[in-house]
């Protein structure tokens, strides 16, 4: 043990105040340090002392590389403008589908992302704000394939604007007015509205074209609505105002009867029904025929109707029809009592004479005799009476009952 050591046991040593320097002699017995003896330590120093490093080593060798200075390549404004542009100061905002801030990010290299234009019509946007829509129809005016393409596009996203300035500048205007009548009707369920939408467009785009078809097609369809949104009509009331009003017009149009009828699914029998009954309102007896009657064999006329043939006499009768068309469908009912007796219901004189001239051989002619002259008795018809009589045998009972009722005085005769 070392005298340094012991005095460290030494209690007075503790005590004392004395200062004592250190020194690496002292402590003979530590033979290494971390692991390493002094005399490891003492060679390893040496060894590194005796290496020796090149001033060239620390120095980059450019020479083998041909770099160009970066002014060189680009200006000073424009580099300083990069830099300034990259240090713009960007807020921590939620990524955005606004196709215009998306394009300024882009165009100034700060962060974007497309992931959230996923669909079409974001895409599409996108391709809008990035592309000047003057710049696409010119692109379109060499490629008409092209246009109709984007025409149908532009319909089924409802841009009738658009379609009007891209159809306009191909000088196709009743194109572009036909097109938005079809977008207006396709998507316009409520009435009103509808009417509102097709009166602005036929002012905007169809009054130009006097000249063509399609403008009075617009303006009948137009009317049609007026008259249905006024009077809030059903389907057979517009039906009954076709008939009407558009009797004449072609099968393919809007406004025709064979249009509605087809397009509601309105059964024969409602529209025979109704168009018997406008025809008759209208006076057109002429048209009763078209849609009564056909055409049979040897050039014979044949009833073909939905209506049982008393409905349609009744709507005759009730629309005050010539006697004239009542004869000609009288004849019609197979049944010769139910003839005369609808003879009689209707004041068909001519009817009656014939019916019961065809049963004068008959076990039933003198029941038949007194019944004729009943009925024209009491229908006061002199006239058909005297026709009457002409027929029947002279000296004969009947002609002198017929005689006997021509002149009562108890009758009121007509004429």
């Amino acid at each position: 043990m070392s005298k340094n050591d012991i005095q460290k046991d030494d209690e007075d040593y503790w005590n004392s105040s004395e200062k004592h320097a250190f020194s690496f002699d002292q402590n003979n017995e530590v033979e290494n340090v971390f692991g390493i003896s002094k005399s490891g330590t003492a060679q390893l120093r040496a060894g590194i002392s005796n290496i020796e490093v090149s001033n060239t080593y620390f120095k980059h060798d450019t020479g083998s590389l041909n770099v160009k200075p970066l002014l060189s390549i680009i200006n000073e404004p424009t580099l300083i403008a990069i830099l300034n542009a990259d240090k713009i100061y960007l807020s921590d905002e939620k990524p955005t589908t606004d196709p215009v801030i998306t394009l300024r990010r882009i165009l100034l290299g700060q962060p974007f992302t497309l992931e959230y234009y996923k669909s079409l019509g974001n895409k599409t946007a996108l391709l809008d704000a990035a592309i000047a829509s003057a710049l696409v129809q010119r692109l379109l005016m060499d490629k008409p394939g092209a246009i109709d393409v984007y025409t149908h596009y532009l319909a089924t996203r409802l841009l009738t604007n658009d379609i009007t300035d891209l159809l306009t500048m191909q000088g196709r205007s009743l194109d572009a007015a036909m097109t938005n009548f079809n977008i207006i009707v396709k998507n316009t369920k409520d009435e009103v509205r509808l009417l509102q939408k097709l009166s602005k467009c036929f002012k905007t785009q169809f009054m130009n074209l006097q000249n063509c078809r399609e403008t009075q097609f617009v303006h009948n369809y137009i009317k049609l609505l007026e008259w249905k949104t006024a009077y809030d009509s059903s389907v057979l009331d517009c039906l009954r105002y076709s008939c009407k009003e558009h009797w004449s017009s072609s099968d393919d149009s809007i406004v025709s009867p064979f249009y509605l009828l087809h397009q509601h699914e309105i059964t024969p029998r409602q529209y025979q029904k109704i168009a018997l009954q406008s025809r008759i309102s209208a006076q057109a007896w002429g048209d009763i025929d078209i849609l009564l009657l056909s055409k049979g064999w040897l050039g014979s006329q044949k009833l073909q109707t939905n209506l049982p043939i008393e409905d349609v006499l009744k709507i005759l009768h009730n629309g005050q029809a010539p006697s004239a068309v009542l004869d000609k469908f009288l004849k019609y009912v197979d049944n010769t009592d139910r003839r005369l007796q609808l003879a009689r219901a209707l004041s068909c004189s001519k009817v009656i004479i014939e019916v019961t001239s065809c049963l004068i051989n008959s076990f039933y002619v003198a029941y038949y005799l007194i019944y004729v002259l009943k009925i024209l008795a009491s229908q006061g018809d002199r006239a058909s009476l005297l026709e009457y009589k002409d027929t029947l045998v002279p000296n004969s009972e009947s002609y002198f009952l017929a005689e006997k009722t021509l002149s009562s005085s108890t009758i009121r005769w007509k004429s």
